[in-house]
């Protein structure tokens, strides 16, 4: 009689003790390099439009669980082709991923860089068609459409006498100091900058011609789950819902102009 109630304890606990939990999200490592206001990635950890989208792409489902990892613009590439991530985001196949097997989802948000210089008497926007014998300010790692894409900074040097910084901010500043005749600005950073800085407005010309508009979108690495349609799909709900249109609220690129 004692085995038998034995075993049936056994049997009942046996029955009703909590199972682990099974299921966890599959990792999707995010490569994002330093892109303001869409990324800010200085340092070990990421904020600005990108770290509040991840957020809204990892509760909005339960298979992936999307993780920032902060790149660099010269290096991410070479970052990718090691595998150390599978995905980018505020991108766009022209800059520099010709070569690689990935995929690009739809555009998600539309923007683009202008060119500004110091303001000055008798200066307008015909100072912008021409840039011989002119010193031009870029990003390191970028890609314009004035160089045709090419990032080398050889090239860009060689062919554009081109001045290298490492942020918007960073040819903002260089321009006023008078160390470069045109800088290549993103819109909706110039309009955050503008705003914080007022007094600045009325030191600077803006062009009215784009050196490119932006079309961002997902990279992601062909082969791998989630693939581009679940990328496609998760974006087409996101702002359905309203909650990706409440992120682009935050920035407004025509304010850069008077």
């Amino acid at each position: 009689m004692k085995k038998y109630v034995s075993a049936v304890a056994f049997v009942f606990c046996f029955v009703f003790l909590p199972v682990p939990q099974a299921y966890s999200k599959d990792v999707i490592i995010v490569g994002l390099a330093h892109f303001p206001p869409f990324i800010e990635a200085r340092g070990p950890e990421v904020t600005g439009l990108a770290a509040q989208m991840l957020e809204l792409m990892n509760q909005h489902q339960d298979k992936y669980q999307f993780q920032a990892l902060p790149t660099l613009p010269a290096t991410r590439h070479q970052i990718f082709s090691l595998g150390r991530y599978d995905m980018s985001m505020f991108d766009n196949l022209a800059w520099g991923w010709q070569e690689f097997d990935v995929d690009a989802s739809d555009v998600y948000l539309q923007g683009g860089e202008v060119y500004i210089t110091r303001a000055e008497p008798e200066r307008d926007d015909a100072y912008f068609t021409d840039f011989k014998n002119k010193t031009i300010i870029g990003i390191q790692g970028y890609h314009y459409k004035f160089a045709g894409f090419n990032a080398d900074e050889q090239f860009l040097k060689k062919t554009f006498n081109m001045q290298l910084t490492k942020s918007n901010l960073g040819s903002i500043k260089m321009l006023l100091s008078n160390r470069g005749d045109i800088a290549v600005v993103s819109m909706s950073f110039l309009a955050k900058y503008l705003k914080n800085y007022p007094n600045n407005r009325t030191k600077l010309l803006v062009s009215k011609k784009m050196d490119q508009p932006y079309q961002h979108s997902i990279i992601l690495r062909r082969g791998i789950k989630p693939n581009i349609e679940e990328i496609n799909k998760m974006l087409t709900e996101l702002t359905e819902n309203g909650k990706l249109l409440k992120l682009w609220h935050e920035i407004d690129p025509t304010s850069i102009y008077p």
